[in-house]
């Protein structure tokens, strides 16, 4: 694993429970960590299983299972807390959507109503779990396809992307753009084009010379690339939404990804704090925040409101700062407690194999 890589999980994914601790003001941080994420896994799974792919020693269903047995009893035991905290409230849900949850299978379907109910952060496994049975495909292609024909189909990729994104009307953004499978593997495609730009001589050329620098000057590019993403979240709120789901983060995301991944070993300070054993251990339990955080917060809103502390209460900077500590306090235990342990005896007694 490279550690920078997984140290950024972890801030990426605080993006993600800030836009839910914080609200509709930082919807930024959903967008710009969701975007991130589908990027990375294209990347990542490129760098750590492309060499298997191109020896034809891949295979999607083992890698599927073994994926299944980290993601699915903790996806369930979200989606039963949930279920079961609607009933108490009288909440019900139409078994058509709980079976659609169940199987993984709700952002088929582009209607908020009906993927973004019950844990709705489980959307993302929909996704994430298609671009894995894509991956072999896009691989080969992507990795195999000229550089100008690659670049001609990115150009058209691009431009389909953007008349479909303005021919949508703004309150089926979300439910097309943001969620939607298939759309959103352009995403994961960009992650693998990036793995492909990171292969390149002159990416080696580039590490190479990177690692010839003064640390200071690598802090000083490493926190460039940090402002870059202040600067996204004041550009964010002057344009459309059409661009905020995705498109937005596209070049952005690239260039702060293959800076990271190229100056691991160069020793900026940004880098060196991110191989920080605390940052790259909460790296570690960045599914276990992402699925468990909405049932966290709202549990902890419920007793908030319970004591007389009414909506305004969670915006206060000690609450924030406390619904924050409370949420990677949680998914630290569960995945001690529960997601790890659940996924070695799956592996154990499925025999899962290393593929």
């Amino acid at each position: 694993m490279i550690r920078s890589v997984q140290a950024l999980r972890f801030l990426f994914i605080m993006l993600v429970v800030m836009s839910h601790v914080v609200g509709a003001p930082f919807d930024f941080g959903g967008d710009c960590g969701v975007a991130f994420f589908f990027i990375l896994s294209g990347f990542i799974l490129s760098y750590a299983y492309g060499g298997r792919v191109e020896c034809g020693e891949f295979s999607v269903w083992q890698f599927m299972k073994k994926q299944l047995a980290k993601i699915y009893p903790l996806h369930l035991l979200m989606l039963l807390a949930m279920v079961l905290l609607d009933w108490r409230l009288g909440r019900a849900y139409e078994w058509y959507h709980l079976l659609a949850h169940v199987l993984l299978v709700q952002t088929w379907v582009p209607d908020e109503g009906f993927f973004f109910v019950c844990n709705g952060t489980s959307w993302f496994l929909c996704d994430i779990l298609f671009f894995y049975m894509l991956f072999p495909v896009l691989y080969r292609r992507i990795m195999g396809m000229p550089l100008r024909r690659l670049a001609g189909w990115m150009a058209v990729v691009a431009v389909v992307y953007l008349l479909l994104a303005f021919s949508i009307p703004l309150e089926r953004v979300n439910a097309v753009l943001y969620a939607s499978p298939a759309l959103r593997a352009v995403d994961f495609a960009i992650g693998i084009v990036a793995f492909r730009a990171f292969s390149s001589e002159a990416a080696k050329n580039i590490m190479r010379w990177i690692r010839a620098l003064p640390p200071l000057q690598i802090t000083a590019v490493e926190a460039m690339l940090l402002m870059s993403q202040v600067a996204a979240f004041f550009v964010y709120a002057d344009l459309t939404p059409r661009l905020h789901c995705a498109s937005m983060f596209w070049p952005l995301h690239v260039v702060f990804l293959l800076f990271f991944v190229m100056a691991d070993s160069a020793g900026g300070l940004v880098t060196r704090v991110l191989h920080m054993p605390l940052m790259q251990k909460l790296g570690g339990v960045s599914l276990e925040i992402f699925l468990t955080h909405m049932l966290t917060l709202r549990v902890l809103y419920s007793l908030m409101a319970a004591h007389g502390y009414g909506a305004e209460v969670r915006l206060l900077p000690a609450a924030i700062a406390g619904a924050v500590v409370l949420v990677i306090v949680v998914a630290q235990i569960t995945a001690v407690a529960y997601s790890r342990p659940v996924a070695r005896w799956i592996n154990s007694h499925t025999l899962i194999s290393n593929s």
